[in-house]
């Protein structure tokens, strides 16, 4: 009903205003949550994530954020604990399946407690349901191989049986994959041709026929890896986001010439989640437009006053009352806490005054320092 929509999206507007996303924002992201009817996370646990060349962030006080190594499968697990924080904050119910649980027999169906949690927020106290994911990720560290496809066609009967439901209430499923690794048969750990094609082929039904929005989170930096999951989207006529860590979406935002706002752990947690209402997903590597980066910009400064009628010089000039005013935050590419946006490049954007036009050319090779 409109009430009971109402009601969940203030739920979830008071959710995100708590872990710091400015009022605008965190509004938007709301109502884009009420068509999500969950979130679902394939969590890679295959032998590779023992790899120790993982790394966490943690907050050690006064805003600051401490980078701190580990293995593979401990960042993924950090992953999962922060989305399931995430998404019970929120109100959209969500499912953690293990790529690999280890007391599961190959081709026995998925049971839940053992191969995958579900959590929502009537299911009880966040942190009795965070308690029991933590338990099952402890529960099946690294082992065996990269399944995925097997696993897609599972999540897929899944997402099939409530699709009605789904089609009643105009939602979607968020579908996000967390891998480092080539898709393989559950009996091999060689990934062939064949296995990545017929991967492939899972994605294409999966977005073609059902109301899935798909998310890729990478764990890796293997190049052969990389390259398989970028010739994907390439390959598929359909809208995805595929993500590093932390750092890397950082640096290849400031790459492109999106450097004008600080990359935050909660705006990656946001676009990990499958959250489009930030619109950072361009897939041709080209900057934001100035329309696109003066929306982005108003939702990341708090403003609650209506900003479209403003010439882009009044609106620089709003924008840098605004951030004078606004608290620091936690800017992952500098590592340090400075304000949102920074009006010099911010400038630069959307080409406003000498230092927006000129300077930007005299001091193109710091771009992105």
């Amino acid at each position: 009903s409109a009430q009971r929509h109402v009601e969940c999206t203030q739920v979830a507007d008071d959710g995100l205003k708590r872990l710091g996303i400015p009022a605008g924002l965190a509004r938007l992201v709301a109502e884009e949550g009420q068509r999500i009817g969950s979130r679902m996370y394939l969590l890679d646990n295959s032998g590779s994530t023992s790899a120790g060349d993982g790394s966490t962030f943690q907050a050690i006080g006064r805003g600051r954020v401490a980078r701190r190594p580990c293995t593979r499968w401990e960042e993924i697990s950090a992953f999962a604990e922060d989305h399931a924080r995430w998404n019970l904050r929120l109100g959209t119910p969500c499912v953690f399946v293990l790529l690999n649980s280890k007391r599961r027999v190959p081709g026995s169906p998925i049971v839940v407690g053992r191969d995958c949690v579900c959590m929502e927020k009537s299911n009880g106290s966040e942190e009795e349901q965070l308690h029991e994911l933590r338990d099952m990720l402890k529960g099946n560290g690294p082992c065996g191989v990269t399944p995925i496809s097997e696993r897609l066609e599972e999540i897929r009967s899944v997402i099939q049986a409530g699709v009605s439901g789904l089609a009643q209430r105009a939602q979607m499923v968020s579908l996000i994959l967390v891998t480092d690794g080539l898709p393989t048969p559950w009996f091999s750990g060689e990934s062939t041709l064949a296995d990545k094609n017929h991967m492939v082929d899972m994605m294409r039904s999966l977005c073609a026929s059902l109301p899935v929005l798909l998310v890729i989170r990478l764990f890796t930096q293997d190049a052969e890896t990389v390259n398989f999951y970028n010739s994907i989207r390439e390959r598929l006529a359909v809208s995805w986001d595929i993500l590093d860590n932390l750092e890397c979406e950082a640096q290849e935002l400031a790459k492109r010439g999106d450097g004008w706002f600080a990359y935050t752990p909660v705006i990656h947690r946001m676009r990990e989640a499958g959250t489009c209402a930030i619109g950072l997903n361009a897939e041709d590597g080209r900057p934001l437009s100035p329309a696109q980066v003066r929306r982005l910009a108003g939702l990341l400064s708090g403003s609650r006053r209506s900003l479209d009628h403003l010439s882009d010089r009044d609106f620089i000039n709003e924008m840098t009352r605004i951030v004078a005013a606004a608290p620091l935050v936690y800017d992952v590419r500098r590592r340090q806490r400075r304000p949102i946006l920074d009006v010099m490049r911010l400038r630069a954007a959307l080409k406003v005054g000498f230092r927006g036009v000129v300077l930007p050319g005299i001091c193109a090779c710091f771009r992105s320092v």
